[in-house]
């Protein structure tokens, strides 16, 4: 390897967002990231719907009233 060229690797501290903190090797000296293994649902094991249950009511309450051209059966009748 030729010398002077790579990125200093050091220590560096990660931050979660849910407040878990650990430290690892980096050419950064700190990260922030937005899940960890304390709070992903593939470690801990909980599926985490609430997450999902709200993106779904949402997703329900802005097409609420879009028709797709599919037929009901009141209208079949």
């Amino acid at each position: 390897m030729k010398k002077g060229i790579h990125p200093k690797y050091e220590e560096c501290a990660v931050t979660c967002s849910c407040g878990n903190s650990f430290t690892t090797r980096s050419t950064k000296p700190d990260m922030k990231v937005a899940v960890c293994s304390a709070c992903h649902p593939f470690y801990t094991g909980k599926k985490g719907r609430v997450i999902e249950a709200g993106r779904l009511e949402k997703f329900r309450k802005k097409y609420a009233g879009v028709d797709y051209g599919q037929r009901t059966k009141d209208a079949e009748a």
